[in-house]
């Protein structure tokens, strides 16, 4: 029993140094540091403060962490597919798309708030939207192309999964375990089943 509970203490002192470490996540070539991610994470935490909350369902904790995470991961995925299939999206393109997420508000004052309920920082709005646009002309190419509109998830799922195959996705153990078959963080046991919880 006391050498099970140094093994568990142990390993939870080699996760705490791994989480210290500047390594985020890397796609491909491109590496986002977990100071980066962490970054987005504490710009969304700063934003709940300056709007009301009560009514928002938002993401806490490891689960908040992951999906910024997350995030970095589907941009580059989604980057490197609109280059693979030649899909343009300029900078004009993302402007134009923010006017008008913005004149869907009641006002531009709800936009914070907006943004908090997505738990999206501030900073990934134009990025977010960048990722939508390229997925709108993917959409509109494959039906264009004469396919069943009702294969259009299972199109863009098999071009993300299949692209972060072939570049590579490597994942902090702090943001939980990548699943590639779904081009997934998900969360893990960070003990990995070391700690048994009590009955």
């Amino acid at each position: 029993m006391f050498k099970k509970l140094v093994s568990s203490i142990l390993l939870v002192v080699l996760l705490t140094g791994c989480s210290s470490m500047s390594s985020g996540v890397k796609v491909g070539d491109q590496e986002f540091t977990s100071a980066s991610i962490q970054k987005s994470v504490d710009e969304i935490l700063a934003a709940r403060k300056t709007v009301d909350t009560s009514q928002m369902k938002l993401v806490n904790g490891l689960d908040l962490l992951r999906d910024q995470a997350q995030f970095f991961v589907v941009k580059t995925l989604m980057d490197q597919i609109a280059i693979d299939l030649s899909v343009d999206v300029s900078l004009a393109d993302v402007a134009a798309r923010r006017t008008d997420v913005i004149a869907r508000l009641a006002s531009p004052a709800e936009l914070p708030a907006a943004l908090v309920s997505a738990n999206l920082p501030a900073s990934n709005l134009d990025p977010y939207l960048r990722v939508l646009i390229i997925s709108e002309r993917l959409q509109d190419n494959f039906v264009k192309s004469g396919a069943p509109e009702s294969e259009l998830p299972l199109y863009i799922d098999k071009l993300v999964v299949d692209t972060a195959n072939k570049l590579g996705v490597k994942v902090n153990p702090k943001y939980g375990k990548w699943n590639a078959k779904i081009a997934s963080i998900e969360a893990s046991d960070v003990t990995d089943g070391a700690v048994v919880p009590l009955p």
